[in-house]
């Protein structure tokens, strides 16, 4: 009152002076608040140096604080005489001579806004200090007398008199040639411009005009949009005063971000921000913008480009494989302007959406135009920006080796040199030293030279010491391991060197350089997937190329991307493999001394080997075996996860090589063997695996690996063997033999023979059974004696840095987990302590150590690099044993629970649940008998501890319990499983993106009042409507390339709940494919990532119908990827404690995915429209050879060798590797692979084979998405037909020849492939017309239109349609009688006898072979393959497969290798069904060598897969 009374002016009229009075107070009084703020990593002068720091600009100068806004140091205007600026620094001269320099990320920012007040200041300061007498200061000499100057030899300036031209010519030359020179010359010729001389204005228009021709200035703000913006005053300039305007607008703003503000609508063009605050502050009326800021407040952030992107031109766009949609001239030369501009900016620029087109990707990323064709030079610079300068010669090198292995550049011939073998490091050795060295700018310089020198004669030329590039002469094969190995070891090149590839496929008019070119993408696509920066452009340049590549390279590639990078570069065997277009194929052995051939490729993992050796063996669980690989005497334990294969294979080769031999006789072997049982192995339930088992087992004895402690348990041993193999009454003297042969050498050396022989015939005599039928019992028998004895040998072993409790530490230790539990073991295999799984009460996982708590509230730390595979094994026992664990422990007397009084159990009772725990899981009562009493009674579940036991446990661990009981009742928790809601609440606490964490957006949280908003960071983790502006995960925000992708993938999941509007002309399944599934697969990052945006959307979800949608975008998601390990266990206990109809349906599916594996492609149309039906399975129409179709209902992630199960039960047949099933289109025949998912394959051939499929694949129709029925598009056929032709006898099964062989020849037969006779003719017709009419001799009566269906084409014509028709009449009255079953059996038997019987039949063309017709037919069948006359279907000759060492096709030919060494001959076929013919051909190979491999004991020990590589 007093101050309105005394201090405030009555007038109304001083309202304005007011505002000003306010605003001036502000100014002076909380300057500090009304700054601008920079994070700074460090500011140093030279005597004090201040990390991580802020720093403040405001009005009254500079201010240098920690980050409790303490104010350490501070700097005015009056001080600082000079600002300069670094790339990231800027350095602050003051008038004490100290030099202040901040280290910033935002020193552009903090450089302009400086130079803006000291400039200001300057301009309206009145006030100066003389610095020395003026009569000590003069004018530069050269101004002094600008006409009669004698002045010479400037830098830059011509002594020599130059006309007006040349002088013009001179000054845009400096701006061409130098593009940091721009801005200064334009700002020159500018100021001058601002002098209205009426001489010279004209003159200096027509300079800038002329400079304008030549150059333009470096501005890049080309954005073009229309936002609501407010203006905030966040930096009052020095010289602001109350100017009338702005004290108005400042009233308005408030500091709650919420409250009404006043909005302007701005138009913006392609000028700097700056413009815009001009049109605000006109139309404010506001007089001057100083400190005045834009913010955009629009659902997504916008950021800006780091570098320019120039819109393509559509003349100029390929279609991805080299073929011009029009042509346009290219040129490889590129101006100073293209180079320096892209070489400035070390980041990828990224247009909107996501780049599909090569052309598109090259123009947007590439550092000069014209760099997407094929080149066969040397590049002036990598294609993509590299911030490293050894990424720059990485890549440069990189470059010279790929045109090197493609043959476009010779090898350089430095004279013979002497290289001693194995002397030379492995390949990751010498990249890893490579990129140990630091590089400098003159490094890269003196590079760029030598490569110039290198490409100007390419095989003499002399230069040396390139970096990154050997001086030696290498083979092929280690060029493909140097680049693979640059990729695999430095992520950053990995983009580089696929654009390369594509680079050189692009345009290449070399046919042999693009097919090493594809060798050399498909070795790569096994090591290392593209980022998902070009993953989308490169998956889109493979399908637009030669499928015949391609289609590999994609398959190759996803399943890399899946499964992550290997660790060592391709082998000799996946060269081979690769460069002949041929599957890799290993022989296993197995313990029953049996043998078998496993597919793989370079991206197949143990556990995949493991699948598929259990689906050929008949094993029903794979649990516990593993693979084993050998070199020499060396063996190692491959394990049954996802180490890849190949590396094993790529690491013995390697040690070969070292060794001084070649890779390619490198002698390892592949063993299939049992690893460790599971605490609850019955070994009845499988016998398959039993067998297995008995005989690891026998083996192991024999050979010292297994020791009995005892001889009676060493006599009993052999006593079962003999039995089992030896039918029959007991022989003395074949006893001998048989223990001689298999008794250890130690045992025989120490006690004689005669000794084991008598105590084995006492066994024999008393304690086996004489019944033969017993033979299975006694194998199960040993196989639990080995359990329960050997439990330490079969156990699984990780090496262990450290393992700690309270009381110990253990260093370098080997940690055995097995039936039993755990054992701490020292490298002498010593036990140092063992902890039994009824100990056990909790396991949890950090990044690499597993915590075990135990009864006795010790917890075992243990650090180990394989802490994930512990974790996960450890935790699969614990649950195992609990679910199927019978026995409990009463944790506390009945009479204190409500509920449980007439119970009658005392704390520490055994009880024995009537069921296994798995039953009574989600039930809040047990029936259960107390022991102590053995009354049953229902009790409740508090009362109960399930012991993780299928045993009943011993009198001195029930009494361990007992008493731990008494001690801590607290460590035995009642309720292990709980159904209950889980959220991802703790987990984002560790793994989200907590906010900003940026100390200056603290500080201005603080200073604008927002303390007391609700912080969003603590609900990250549940359902929001607003999308998000940055990834959900740290790891997934720390990789610019997923930021965008993450967003996307938020966004999209939103519109597919209904959340957010659908795009225009997008389906839902296009949507989820694109931007949240196909991603998901492409990143592990991406996956984690993708899972917690989805589960955050089902959290607190308060519209059911998005919910309901969004659970089936996770069931989706669940088909195709897998989570990591931490965000896995997650996943499960969400899924588990929602009550989602979906919930447990999505928990069995991420069961499946991780046990089985994970899809190749996104959903496909079919598995959409399924979920709309709300079903898990589709129906699949299949056609047969008996002119049958019907529709099978399978799983959705269903293999094709499950569909063929299916149908051989169904039909009854024999030989499930016999049969396949193709997709059949137009014009050609598609075989899908046994292995490969059918909805993977059927993708497969859409995309590549039935290119004109995507339309229809690429959205479903309203009519049928809906449809239960809905199925694969009607041009891709699915037939089930015989395509090995073995065990084909007629009569051997029925229903094949009914239903297979019959139909399957008949038309191969009347096209006229077989050599066939009159007589046949006739007796065949007969047959054919039973098998189809019977009896019914009607058709007779119109032979002519049915006598091409009974007579071949070839042999009709040899006689008029009336003597066939006599002809056949009489045979068919001769086979009168014959049923139709009959007579096909009949018919298959002539034909049987025929060498083309069972063939698949190619008609080619071939120039290879002067004695051969120009037109052959190419005939295949198990026998080998055959060149037929066209004609008279005479055999001109024939190879078995053993003549066949190699074959190759492409889409125009098949090129056949027969005979070996110098006598090879190669036959040329034209022919664009080259791809049957190496799909039947490799089918017959693969199974000739599975059944014969056991007549070559020695074939996995010598040189693997050499006759097909």
């Amino acid at each position: 009152m007093n101050v309105l009374q005394n201090d405030i002016p009555k007038d109304r009229n001083k309202v304005r002076d007011l505002k000003c009075d306010v605003v001036n107070f502000a100014k002076d009084k909380w300057h500090a608040v009304f700054s601008r703020f920079y994070d700074a990593h460090k500011i140093q002068n030279a005597s004090m140096t201040w990390q991580n720091v802020i720093l403040g600009l405001n009005n009254k100068g500079l201010e240098i604080m920690d980050e409790m806004e303490d104010v350490k140091s501070s700097i005015s205007f009056i001080e600082i005489t000079d600002v300069s600026k670094g790339r990231h620094t800027v350095t602050l001269s003051t008038l004490r001579s100290e030099d202040f320099v901040v280290s910033s990320n935002h020193a552009d920012d903090l450089f302009s806004l400086l130079t803006k007040f000291m400039d200001g200041l300057r301009r309206k300061s009145k006030y100066g200090i003389a610095v020395q007498d003026s009569t000590q200061i003069g004018l530069p000499p050269v101004f002094k007398d600008p006409s009669h100057s004698d002045v010479k030899n400037i830098p830059f300036l011509s002594d020599k008199i130059s006309t007006v031209l040349e002088k013009v010519q001179y000054v845009c030359a400096l701006g061409i040639y130098k593009p940091e020179l721009r801005d200064e010359i334009f700002c020159q010729v500018c100021k001058q411009l601002r002098i209205t001389h009426p001489v010279t204005v004209h003159t200096r228009v027509v300079l800038l005009h002329l400079l304008a021709g030549c150059f333009a200035p470096t501005e890049r703000g080309r954005t073009s949009s229309s936002a609501h913006c407010y203006c905030r005053d966040e930096g009052l300039s020095p010289q602001l005063a109350g100017v009338p305007g702005v004290k108005e607008l400042q009233t308005h703003l408030d500091t709650d971000v919420d409250d009404e503000r006043t909005a302007y609508d701005v138009e913006a063009d392609s000028a700097p921000p700056s413009g815009t605050v001009h049109q605000i502050c006109h139309k404010a009326g506001l007089q001057d913008s100083s400190g005045f800021s834009i913010y955009i407040t629009l659902m997504q952030r916008r950021e800006r480009l780091t570098s320019e992107v120039q819109p393509p031109d559509l003349n100029e766009l390929t279609n991805g494989n080299g073929h011009h949609e029009a042509s346009s001239p290219s040129s490889d030369s590129t101006t100073s302007d293209e180079k320096s501009s892209h070489s400035s900016s070390l980041e990828f620029p990224e247009p909107h959406g996501a780049v599909t087109s090569w052309t598109l990707f090259a123009q947007s990323f590439f550092q000069f135009k014209g760099a997407h064709t094929y080149l066969c030079a040397a590049l002036q610079q990598p294609l993509l920006p590299k911030k490293d300068k050894a990424d720059v010669l990485a890549s440069l090198a990189a470059w010279v080796s790929i045109l090197r292995i493609m043959g476009d550049l010779p090898e350089s011939d430095h004279g013979e040199t002497l290289d001693v073998a194995g002397s030379a490091p492995p390949i990751i050795s010498q990249v890893k030293q490579s990129f140990h060295k630091k590089y400098t700018k003159r490094d890269v310089d003196e590079a760029y030279k030598k490569y110039s020198e290198l490409f100007k004669d390419p095989s003499h030329s002399d230069v040396k010491n390139i970096p990154f590039l050997s001086d030696k002469i290498s083979t092929v094969l280690e060029k493909v391991q140097y680049v693979c190995a640059l990729g695999i070891y430095k992520p950053e090149l990995r983009d580089e060197i696929f654009c390369q590839v594509c680079k050189q496929l692009t345009n290449n008019p070399s046919r042999n350089s693009s097919v090493r070119g594809w060798v050399l993408l498909h070795l790569l696509a096994g090591c290392f997937a593209p980022t998902e920066r070009f993953f989308s452009c490169f998956l889109h340049f493979l399908q637009e190329s030669s499928p015949i590549f391609s289609c590999r390279v994609e398959r190759l590639v996803r399943r890399t991307a899946i499964v992550g990078t290997r660790g060592y570069p391709p082998s000799w065997l996946e060269f081979q493999a690769s460069k002949n277009c041929k599957p890799i194929l290993i022989p296993m052995s197995m313990m029953n001394g049996q043998r078998m051939i496993v597919e793989a490729d370079s991206a197949s993992t143990v556990q995949e080997l493991v699948h598929q050796i259990c689906h050929k063996a008949g094993l029903q669980d794979s649990s516990g075996f593993s693979i084993y690989i050998t070199l020499m005497q060396r063996i190692s334990c491959l394990g049954n996860g996802t180490h890849r294969v190949m590396d094993a294979v790529a690491e013995c080769e390697q040690h070969t090589k070292q060794s001084g031999m070649r890779e390619s006789s490198s002698s390892w072997r592949l063993y299939f063997r049992k690893e460790y049982f599971l605490p609850w192995h019955n070994p009845k339930d499988d016998l398959v695996a039993t067998d297995l088992i008995y005989q690891q087992i026998m083996r192991g004895v024999s050979v010292g690996e297994y020791k009995s402690k005892t001889d009676d348990d060493l006599a009993k041993l052999a006593a079962q063997r003999y039995f089992i193999e030896n039918p029959g009454a007991v022989e003395s003297t074949k006893l001998q033999t048989f223990l001689t042969g298999w008794l250890p050498e130690t045992n025989k050396k120490t006690i004689d023979l005669t000794y084991w022989t008598t105590k084995v015939m006492n066994v024999l005599q008393n304690d086996i059974p004489k019944d033969r039928n017993k033979v299975r019992d006694l194998k199960c028998d040993v196989v639990n004696f080995a359990k329960d004895k050997w439990h330490a040998v079969f156990s699984r072993f990780y090496d262990a840095h450290k393992i700690q409790n309270a009381s110990m530490t253990w260093q370098n230790v080997i940690l055995g987990l097995n039936n039993k539990g755990l054992e701490i073991m020292d490298e002498m295999e010593d036990v140092k302590s063992s902890i039994s799984f009824v100990e056990i009460t909790d396991v949890s996982k950090g990044r690499h150590t597993v915590t075990i708590s135990t009864l006795r509230s010790e917890d075992f730390v243990v650090s180990s690099n394989h802490a994930d595979d512990l974790f996960s094994l450890l935790t699969k026992f614990m649950d195992g044993l609990r679910r199927k664990s019978k026995y409990g422990i009463a944790v506390q007397d009945s009479t204190q629970i409500e509920g449980a009084i007439g119970v009658g159990l005392t704390k520490g009772d055994l009880v024995e649940l009537e069921q296994p725990y798995e039953q009574f899981m989600y039930e809040d009562v047990y029936s259960a008998t107390c022991v102590r009493t053995g009354k049953l009674n229902m009790m409740p579940r508090d009362l109960i501890y399930v012991i993780p036991t299928v045993e009943e446990p011993a009198h001195d661990t029930l009494g361990m319990l007992t008493v731990q009981l008494r001690k801590d009742p607290s460590v035995f928790p009642t309720q292990q499983i709980v159904h209950r809601e889980h959220t991802l609440q703790m987990y984002a606490k560790l793994h989200f993106r907590q906010g900003s964490d940026n100390a200056v957006s603290k500080f201005l949280s603080k200073a604008s009042f927002k303390s007391s908003k609700k912080d969003k960071a603590q609900t990250n983790w549940q359902y929001q409507k607003e999308s998000i502006k940055k990834p959900l995960l740290k790891r997934t925000h720390l990789r610019e390339e997923l930021r965008r992708a993450s967003c996307r993938s938020f966004l999209a999941i939103q519109q597919y709940m209904g959340d957010s509007p659908l795009p225009d002309q997008m389906s839902e399944m296009e949507l989820s494919n694109e931007n949240v599934i196909e991603p998901g697969m492409r990143s592990r990052h991406m996956r984690d990532e993708i899972y917690c945006q989805i589960i955050k959307q089902l959290t607190n979800n308060p519209n059911k119908s998005s919910e309901d949608r969004g659970w089936r975008l996770l069931y989706l998601v669940c088909t195709c990827a897998v989570p990591s390990t931490e965000l896995y266990d997650e996943c499960e206990q969400f899924m588990r404690g929602s009550k989602h109809p979906l919930s447990q349906k999505c928990l069995a599916r991420l069961h499946l995915t991780k046990s089985e594996g994970a899809r190749q492609y996104p959903p496909h149309p079919m598995e959409h429209a399924a979920m709309e039906s709300k079903k898990h399975t589709i129906n699949i129409t299949i056609g047969f050879p008996f002119q049958h179709q019907q529709d099978f209902e399978v799983d959705v992630s269903c293999r094709v060798v499950e569909i063929k199960r299916v149908i051989m039960d169904a039909f009854d047949l024999e030989g499930i590797d016999e049969y396949g099933l193709c997709f059949g289109l137009k014009d050609r025949v598609i075989s899908a692979p046994d292995g490969e998912f059918f909805l993977d394959s059927l993708t497969n051939v859409e995309l590549f084979w039935a290119k004109q499929m995507r339309s229809q694949r690429s959205s479903v129709t309203e009519s049928n998405k809906g449809s239960p029925d809905f199925s694969a598009p009607t041009t891709v056929h699915v037939f089930f037909l015989k395509k090995l032709w073995v065990n084909s006898e007629p009569g051997k099964n029925k229903n094949a020849d009914s239903m297979f062989h019959f139909p399957q020849e008949v038309p191969n037969y009347l096209r006229g492939y077989h050599n066939c006779s009159d007589k046949d003719a006739g007796n065949l017709a007969a047959y054919i017309y039973r098998a189809q009419f019977g009896d019914d001799m009607s058709a007779l009566s119109d032979f002519e239109s049915n006598m091409k269906a009974l007579i071949p084409h070839p042999v009709l014509e040899k006689k008029p349609p009336n003597e066939w028709k006599q002809l056949v009449k009489e045979e068919i009255s001769r086979t009168k009688g014959t049923n139709s079953d009959k007579a096909k059996l009949a018919f298959l038997k002539i034909i049987h006898q025929w060498p083309t019987y069972g063939s698949v039949f190619f008609t080619v063309k071939q120039r290879s072979m002067k004695n051969y017709p120009k037109h052959v037919l190419f005939a295949v069948n198990v026998h080998g393959i055959m060149f037929l006359d066209v004609t008279s279907k005479n055999v001109i000759a024939k190879y078995e497969y053993s003549q066949i060492p190699n074959w190759a096709y492409d889409e125009q030919s098949f090129t056949l290798v027969v005979g070996d060494g110098p006598n090879a001959t190669k036959i040329y076929m034209e022919t664009n069904l080259g791809h049957n013919m190496d799909d039947i051909i490799m089918s017959y190979v693969a199974w000739m060598m599975n059944t014969h491999i056991q007549k070559r004991p020695s074939y996995a020990g010598v040189t693997v897969g050499e006759s097909l590589c």
